[in-house]
């Protein structure tokens, strides 16, 4: 980016020393002649410089969910991971792809301390394996599908991230 403002500010200032010396020179006829000069040397850097521009744009627009973002079928799915990578799958989510009835206190009490209030706001999620257990109950195609997705996109690489750290699981 300092590269593109360098060699745009470099184009801007041969520009306008020509058109200057054109002026002083030559008078207006070539001074309006010389005008042509900053089209030719300014166009590239300008879009250059833009293109960089919005290459930033996105990546500060983008770098809160990066490498963050699940979707099953076009569903956006919210996932979090705590400290010992337990990736936890928000309970509405799964109700809205899945559409089980079980209660959030049902649910709570059931998976005692792998279901539970996470993120701001507060809401329900389920750990990995929890969603994995509860999604085993179901029988429904939809059910199955997904729970097959939660375990290669969700389960699995959080797996392989607490075997590569070391984390000791708890019983």
């Amino acid at each position: 980016m300092n590269s593109l403002a360098a060699s745009f500010a470099l184009r801007l200032s041969i520009c306008v020393a020509c058109s200057w010396s054109a002026w002083r020179f030559g008078g207006t006829e070539l001074f309006v002649a010389s005008l042509a000069l900053f089209g030719l040397l300014l166009a590239r850097p300008l879009i250059e410089l833009a293109s960089a521009l919005r290459r930033r744009m996105r990546e500060l627009a983008y770098r809160p969910v990066e490498g963050r973002f699940w979707a099953y079928r076009g569903t956006p799915v919210q996932v979090l991971e705590d400290a010992q990578h337990w990736r936890w799958v928000r309970a509405a989510d799964v109700r809205k792809i899945v559409g089980f009835t079980a209660s959030d206190g049902a649910l709570a009490l059931t998976y005692a301390n792998r279901y539970g209030a996470m993120g701001q706001p507060s809401e329900p999620h389920f750990r990995e394996d929890a969603l994995i257990a509860h999604l085993a109950k179901e029988r429904t195609l939809a059910t199955l599908k997904f729970r097959h997705w939660v375990e290669r996109e969700v389960a699995f690489p959080a797996q392989r991230l607490r075997e590569r750290f070391g984390v000791k699981l708890e019983k």
